[in-house]
């Protein structure tokens, strides 16, 4: 049975099944990840490639739900990557995976449209769970768990919390507003009160302050 993932998350019936294509350079890597998805049920690897090249085809054949980017593949520009997999097949949910230590590096891959992030050396249920709060519509698996945290220290409320989730999942006023049972005005009024509290002057602006407040902590 097939799973469809879309940016508030997929549609999905009775035990959904996510395919997910892994892109990494390490062939024993490679090996290592298909073996920590095999015994999970809701998960099914339909390709892997070591070559960078070859992932685009990949993705345009075998339309995966899921696929995990090694982000430092050689010839590899991880960005124009996801930018054009997301033209070529929207749905689609990327998680990045990387050796890196830099702290700016999962910003970036969330400002760039990635839905995850995986240090190399995070435990294999990680990894699992990191997959399983992006297909069942948790957000950023990176951030998600920390958005109130990161809300409530810049002091908004419950309900523009929700808002400011809202705007960062690329949701319009009116779609917030049908979510949270409140009007376009409302929505309109509590935008206001986040710009406000986050000193911000747009959209954009103030979902870099709440990845950088969940990834890093407020600044200050």
């Amino acid at each position: 049975m097939k799973a469809k993932v879309g940016p508030a998350g997929p549609t999905t019936q009775r035990d959904p099944e996510f395919r997910v294509v892994i892109a990494d350079d390490h062939r024993l890597l490679l090996e290592a990840l298909k073996a920590v998805l095999a015994p999970v049920g809701e998960f099914t690897v339909v390709g892997v490639t070591d070559d960078a090249e070859r992932i685009v085809p990949l993705v345009r054949d075998l339309e995966p739900h899921l696929l995990v980017l090694d982000y430092s593949m050689p010839g590899l520009d991880p960005w124009s990557l996801i930018s054009r997999l997301r033209r070529l097949q929207p749905g689609l949910a990327v998680v990045v995976l990387t050796g890196s230590d830099d702290p700016g590096l999962a910003r970036a891959a969330l400002m760039q449209g990635a839905r995850g992030f995986v240090h190399k050396s995070a435990e294999p249920e990680h990894l699992v769970s990191t997959l399983r709060a992006v297909v069942f519509g948790e957000g950023s698996a990176v951030i998600a768990a920390d958005l109130p945290r990161a809300g409530a220290e810049y002091g908004l409320t419950a309900r523009e919390q929700d808002v400011l989730t809202g705007i960062w999942r690329g949701l319009s006023s009116n779609e917030i507003g049908s979510e949270l049972n409140i009007s376009r005005a409302t929505v309109k009024h509590h935008v206001r009160q986040i710009y406000a509290k986050l000193d911000v002057h747009s959209r954009l602006e103030a979902v870099r302050v709440l990845l950088e407040g969940a990834i890093f902590g407020p600044a200050g």
